[in-house]
């Protein structure tokens, strides 16, 4: 394969590429600022983050990937080709692709991305489960008979999985992320103080004075708005605990959503994987508080039964082996393995010959 070897992640929120030798090229907002007339497209990415949420009649800012899936094909394409143009430059050869999908999507959605790719200018296209992936890239995915975990909590979806010998053996999808939280922020200030903000100023809000506990010592912020009843510009005061409500509404969602699909966890594994998959720094006493909250509590694991009875006397034979476990003939040697299981309250005893 001659050309370039490059890697793309197609996110709700942001499209990275990878490119072998040069690390990660682009990492930029999965959106496209259009003319609203022509449907023209006139930025992508940061440029066009610039007016998103913004009030500007004449252009309109469109989101190409929503909750793991294209949803505009024509700009979808368009702006993969920008950015594999700027990566890749006037080559001869087309560049080999990797991308990253759901685990979960449809063969229609797999040809979608499949086809936007290929008409970017991509040659050989190769897909691969975007959890998967983030399992070979964390190590985690290996030969090994023993499953690991892999949870990838995105802007809009949290997917995870039981990776065991380089495969997945059970996985999901959760259509909830990290935007929740901002979406709350932006409702509360229209429904309680009449303010209209874009996403840009909410997730500065979440940021820079959001917490999932109600402060002792009030942190405020200035932002701008506009006016939910004349549209005129405003300046307005925000304190923490004044999200605090918000946040607090969102966490316990999350929590929720958490142990529906992990019933035996408890809250401090629920905050690592906030953590890990929300990017959300939550300290374990919130999250404790938030399932005490929700009547919600992870299975505790019953103790182990020893299999000695507590002043029981045992039989004890000689070691005639003593290891040696070289034998001149049949049946000369056998070697076996006990296995006692419990059950209403007798012993039963299993033993498997070696010869």
């Amino acid at each position: 394969m001659k050309g370039m070897k490059i890697g793309i992640d197609f996110g709700s929120s942001s499209l990275k590429i990878y490119a072998e030798g040069k690390g990660i090229v682009v990492d930029e907002p999965s959106i496209v600022a259009v003319e609203t007339e022509t449907g023209k497209p006139i930025a992508f990415g940061k440029a066009a983050d610039s007016v998103y949420g913004r009030t500007v009649d004449d252009i309109k800012v469109v989101k190409v990937i929503r909750n793991g899936v294209i949803s505009d094909f024509v700009l979808a394409e368009r702006m993969l080709r920008y950015y594999l143009q700027r990566v890749c430059g006037n080559r001869i050869y087309k560049p080999n692709v990797i991308i990253s999908l759901l685990s979960d999507i449809s063969a229609l959605e797999k040809k979608t991305y499949l086809d936007v790719v290929t008409l970017a200018g991509a040659g050989r296209v190769c897909m691969v489960e975007g959890i998967l992936a983030s399992a070979f890239g964390s190590g985690v995915a290996t030969d090994k008979i023993g499953g690991r975990m892999v949870i990838d909590i995105g802007h809009n979806v949290t997917e995870y999985a039981i990776v065991s010998m380089g495969s997945i053996s059970v996985s999901g999808t959760i259509r909830r992320g990290s935007d929740e939280i901002d979406k709350a922020i932006i409702k509360h200030l229209k429904r309680d103080r009449d303010i209209v903000i874009d996403p840009h100023t909410a997730r500065e809000i979440k940021y820079k004075i959001s917490s999932a506990l109600k402060r002792e010592c009030e942190t405020a912020l200035m932002v701008s708005g506009k006016s939910n009843l004349d549209e005129m510009p405003i300046s307005f005061e925000i304190t923490s605990n004044e999200v605090f409500p918000y946040v607090d509404e969102q966490i316990n969602m999350l929590v929720k959503d958490i142990h529906s699909h992990y019933p035996s966890a408890g809250y401090r594994t629920i905050n690592d994987i906030l953590l890990s998959t929300h990017g959300l720094m939550i300290c374990d006493i919130s999250v404790l508080k938030s399932m005490q909250r929700l009547n919600i509590r992870g299975y505790v694991r019953k103790p182990k039964h020893t299999a000695i009875n507590q002043g029981s006397e045992h039989s004890v034979f000689p070691n005639i082996l003593n290891r040696n476990f070289k034998a001149d003939k049949p049946m000369q040697k056998i070697v076996t393995d006990v296995t006692y299981i419990e059950n209403k309250g007798k012993w039963y005893y299993f033993s498997r010959n070696s010869r």
